[in-house]
């Protein structure tokens, strides 16, 4: 994370942007997502963002929404990109901040474009530089901190695997839960509400409910979305 994807974060506003739907992944501010692109759509969608100012909207799938798509979704900025001699692309997203899914725009691309706000994720950019981030987001005394890395533990020893905990040390708290809340094995309704919590502080409170609710049963999903 750094001052520069913060300043970034802040004067990115597009209105519209090309969205790709894609269940059970959701991009938060300061993480990073690869991605693997072989359809003929998305490719395009690559092409098209390179030109530009390489901007894409990741959003998950909701089948009660009358647009199909989730309400809040994830901004990121191609930081790294790869084409391989199959014709697939390997990308990484950065993300940026969220967004708020408005409409579809209509147009000539094969894949959708949206209409989006991002009233109420202003504060989003700050989370790229921890430097400016308050007390309560830094965890100075480690409480939350050592909370999250229990929960995390339990659920790692539930799937039988090896994390470099040394490692996640080292890692601000904000990115951590955030990077956390994207890479761990939950269903897509609770990554969605991972995406949805106001604050980093509500999204760690989740989190850790979360890693404590699947490690009980396994690894498995439960029964029914922790809200």
């Amino acid at each position: 994370m750094s001052a520069h994807y913060k300043s970034l974060a802040r004067r990115t506003k597009p209105s519209t942007v090309a969205v790709f739907p894609l269940n059970g992944t959701v991009l938060l501010p300061g993480c990073e997502l690869p991605l693997n692109i072989f359809e003929p759509r998305y490719l395009n969608m690559i092409d098209d963002a390179l030109k530009g100012e390489r901007l894409i909207g990741m959003i998950q799938t909701d089948d009660k929404a009358p647009s199909g798509l989730s309400s809040i979704g994830g901004l990121g900025r191609i930081n790294q990109f790869s084409e391989q001699d199959d014709g697939r692309y390997l990308i990484v997203l950065k993300g940026l901040k969220r967004f708020k899914f408005l409409e579809d725009v209509k147009g000539t691309t094969p894949y959708r474009q949206a209409k989006i706000s991002f009233e109420g994720f202003e504060a989003d950019a700050d989370l790229h530089d921890p430097r400016t981030l308050p007390d309560a987001l830094t965890d100075v005394g480690g409480t939350e901190r050592a909370a999250l890395t229990v929960a995390m533990k339990s659920l790692a020893k539930a799937l039988q695997v090896s994390v470099d905990w040394d490692g996640l040390a080292e890692i601000p708290l904000p990115q951590l839960v955030n990077q956390a809340a994207m890479i761990s094995p939950f269903k897509p309704a609770d990554k969605q509400s991972l995406l949805e919590a106001v604050s980093t502080d509500d999204r760690r409170r989740l989190l850790t409910g979360l890693l404590h609710l699947y490690a009980s049963t396994g690894g498995e999903a439960p029964d029914q979305p922790m809200n």
